[in-house]
C-alpha cells in the first residue's frame, strides 16, 4: 500500500495459517480492534541468565526499579505513543515495566499504521481476523517494537487434561492398593513443612478451552462446588478467592473441571493464602495481558509470589499456528520477568506423554517447556503404609472410565539445554536427534486413580488427576515455605538441580510403567536421576525449605512459623 512513510519489515511477525483455513474477504475497515505493541528492553538493559537470577538474593524490586533496569526506555515509549496517535489510534495504556502500549482504532487505521491488509478467515472454530504478510513499522520506531499482538485474533486451542479416547490393554499400570488421596495425605508423604501460607498470594491462570468438536468451553467455577469439594477433601475451610477478569473475561460461574481443581488443591495446602484466579480469553493478546497482570501488577491488582498454570498452549515447535515467532519471544520474556520479580512459576507438563499434535514425532508442551518455569510431570501413588508408599511413572487408564493419561515429558524443540541441566544427562529428542531443554523438572501425584475428589456442577465427588493437579500442589508448598521463611523463594530451577538426590524421590520406572510413550508416539524411559518422564522426581518439601533458608537474603531473620496458629 502506497505511503509517504518509510517502513521496515518486523521479522517474525507472520502468523501461520493452516492449509485448511480459507481466506474470505478484507476485514471491514470500520471494525474496531485493540492491539498491543510490545517494546524492547531499553538499550543497555541486560537479560540475565537463569543462574544469575537464581543467585540474586536481593528482595523483589519495586515496579519503578524493575522498569528502570529491565523495562522499556521512556524516550522510546514516548516515540511509539506519538507514532500511534499520529496514525489515528487511541492509546489506552502505556507501561514501561510491561514494555507495552495498548492502542485501539479502526481496521482501516490499523492497516495503514502497520502497512498490512487484514482479512477474515474461515476455519472449524468459526471465523477470525488475520494477515498474510509480515507487519511493517515506520523506520523511526522500528527498532523499538518487538511484536504487534492482536492483529490476528484466532483462538489458541489449549488443553488442561487428556481427552484422548484410545483405550489401553496393558495391565498393572498402578501400584497395589492405589486409591484416591487428599492433598493433605500427599503433602505428608512428600514431607511438606507445616504451615498455612498466610500472607502469600497464589495466582492461578485459567482460560477458555475447546472440546473435541471445537466448541468453546469457558473457564469458571461455582462457589458451591468449591465449598463441597473442600468438605470432600477433609472438611477444609474455604480459601480466600479473588477473581481477576482479563479483557472482560470473567468467571463463567459453572465449574469447568480445571479451575476448581486448581483452587482446591492450592487452597488445601495453603489454606490462609489468597488464591487469585485470573480469567483469560483464548486469543494471544488475552493470554499476554493475563501474564502481564500477574507479573507486573498495578493499582489494586493482587501481587502474587507464586503462579500456577495448568494449561498447554500446543507443542513448542516453531511454526505451529498458535503464535508468531515474535509472540513466542514475548511469552519467554514475561516468564523471565517473573523470575526477576522473585515469582515462582509452576506449569503442568501435559497429560498425554510424549504425544502432543504429531502422530509420529515426540513433542513437549508450551509453556511447560519454558526455561523460566518449573515444569511439573506426573506420578501415581499407591501401596501406602504409614510413611511408606510406592510411586510410579504416571501412564495408566482411569478406573472410573476416564481417558488414559501419561506424564508429559521430552526434549524441547525451541529451547537449548539450560545451564542448570547440563549435568542431568538430558537425552536428545526422539525423532530428530537434537539437544534441548528437558521436560519436566519435578513430578507429583497425577493419576486419576490416586487423584483428588472434586465436586463438579453439583454431582457427587469424583477423583480428578492430571499434571494439572501437580502445579497447584507445589504452588501451595511454596506458599507455605515463603510464609515460613519470610521471603520469596523465586525462581527455583538452578537451585533444585544443585540439590542432593535426597531432596527428591527418584521415580525409576520398574516395577511400574517404564516410559511416557503414548498414542503410538515413542516416549522417554524412566531411570535413575533426572529423566524425561518425571524429572528429578517428587519433592521433599522440608529439604527444599532448608535449601532456600540457606540462600536467605542478607539481614534475614527467621519469622514465626504460621503453622503454630493452626
Amino acid at each position: 500500500m502506497a505511503s509517504a512513510t518509510t517502513y521496515r519489515t518486523l521479522r517474525g511477525s507472520k502468523h501461520p495459517h493452516p492449509a485448511q483455513h480459507t481466506k474470505l474477504h478484507p476485514t471491514d475497515g470500520a471494525e474496531q480492534l485493540t492491539v498491543t505493541l510490545m517494546l524492547r528492553r531499553g538499550p543497555g538493559r541486560s537479560r540475565p541468565s537463569p543462574d544469575a537470577i537464581a543467585a540474586d538474593r536481593a528482595s523483589r524490586p519495586s515496579p519503578e526499579v524493575f522498569a528502570a533496569a529491565h523495562g522499556a526506555d521512556p524516550g522510546e515509549l514516548d516515540a511509539v505513543i506519538s507514532f500511534a496517535r499520529t496514525a489515528g489510534l487511541e492509546v489506552l495504556e502505556a507501561d514501561a515495566a510491561r514494555r507495552s502500549i495498548i492502542v485501539r482504532g479502526s481496521a482501516a487505521a490499523i492497516n495503514k499504521a502497520f502497512d498490512v491488509q487484514l482479512h477474515n478467515y474461515q476455519y472449524a472454530g468459526g471465523t477470525y481476523r488475520g494477515h498474510d504478510d509480515e507487519v511493517k513499522l515506520p523506520t523511526h520506531v522500528a527498532d523499538f517494537i518487538e511484536a504487534v499482538v492482536g492483529l490476528t485474533n484466532r483462538k489458541v486451542v489449549a488443553r488442561h487434561f487428556s481427552t484422548i479416547s484410545a483405550r489401553r490393554t496393558q495391565t498393572r499400570m498402578d501400584p497395589p492398593n492405589t486409591r484416591p488421596l487428599t492433598p493433605a495425605q500427599v503433602s505428608a508423604l512428600y514431607n511438606f513443612p507445616d504451615g498455612d501460607g498466610a500472607g502469600q498470594t497464589i495466582a492461578l491462570y485459567e482460560m477458555e478451552t475447546a472440546d473435541q468438536t471445537g466448541r468453546p468451553f469457558p473457564a469458571g467455577y461455582a462457589l458451591a462446588d468449591v465449598k463441597a469439594t473442600m468438605v470432600a477433601l477433609g472438611d477444609l475451610p474455604l480459601p480466600r478467592i479473588v477473581d481477576v477478569p482479563i479483557d472482560g473475561t470473567t468467571n463463567s460461574g459453572s465449574s469447568d473441571g480445571e479451575t476448581g481443581l486448581d483452587i482446591t488443591v492450592a487452597g488445601a495446602i495453603a489454606p490462609k493464602a489468597t488464591i487469585a484466579v485470573y480469567f483469560a480469553g483464548a486469543e494471544v493478546q488475552n493470554m499476554l495481558h493475563a501474564l502481564q497482570t500477574m507479573i507486573h501488577p498495578k493499582g489494586g491488582d493482587p501481587v502474587p509470589g507464586i503462579i500456577s498454570i495448568s494449561y498447554g498452549w500446543g507443542p513448542d515447535d516453531r511454526g505451529t499456528p498458535n503464535f508468531s515467532d515474535n509472540e513466542w519471544g514475548q511469552f519467554v520474556q514475561l516468564f523471565e520477568d517473573a523470575a526477576t520479580n522473585k515469582i515462582s512459576v509452576f506449569v503442568s507438563s501435559g497429560d498425554t506423554g510424549a504425544f502432543s499434535e504429531s502422530q509420529t514425532l515426540a513433542q513437549v508442551s508450551y509453556p511447560g517447556s519454558d526455561v523460566w518455569v518449573t515444569s511439573c510431570g506426573g506420578t501415581t501413588i499407591g501401596n501406602i503404609a504409614g510413611a511408606s508408599f510406592d510411586e510410579w511413572v504416571w501412564n495408566d487408564v482411569g478406573n472410573g472410565g476416564g481417558p488414559p493419561g501419561a506424564t508429559g515429558g521430552g526434549i524441547s524443540a525451541q529451547f537449548e539445554t539450560p545451564s542448570y541441566q547440563r549435568g542431568a544427562s538430558v537425552p536428545v529428542r526422539n525423532g530428530t536427534g537434537t539437544a534441548g531443554r528437558g521436560v519436566p523438572d519435578i513430578a507429583g501425584n497425577a493419576s486419576e486413580n490416586s487423584g483428588y475428589l472434586q465436586v463438579i456442577n453439583g454431582e457427587r465427588p469424583q477423583p480428578v488427576g492430571g499434571t494439572s493437579a501437580v502445579a497447584p500442589l507445589y504452588a501451595g508448598l511454596i506458599a507455605r515455605i515463603n510464609a515460613n521463611n519470610g521471603f520469596l523463594a523465586g525462581y527455583l530451577n538452578p537451585l533444585m538441580y544443585s540439590l542432593p538426590a535426597s531432596a527428591f524421590r527418584d521415580i525409576k520406572g520398574a516395577p511400574g510403567p517404564a516410559n511416557n510413550s503414548f498414542a503410538h508416539v515413542e516416549g522417554y524411559p524412566a531411570g535413575p536421576g533426572w529423566d524425561a518422564c518425571t524429572g528429578l522426581g517428587s519433592v521433599n518439601g522440608k529439604a527444599l525449605q532448608d535449601a532456600l533458608i540457606a540462600r536467605r537474603p542478607p539481614h534475614w531473620t527467621r519469622v514465626p512459623d504460621h503453622s503454630a496458629a493452626r
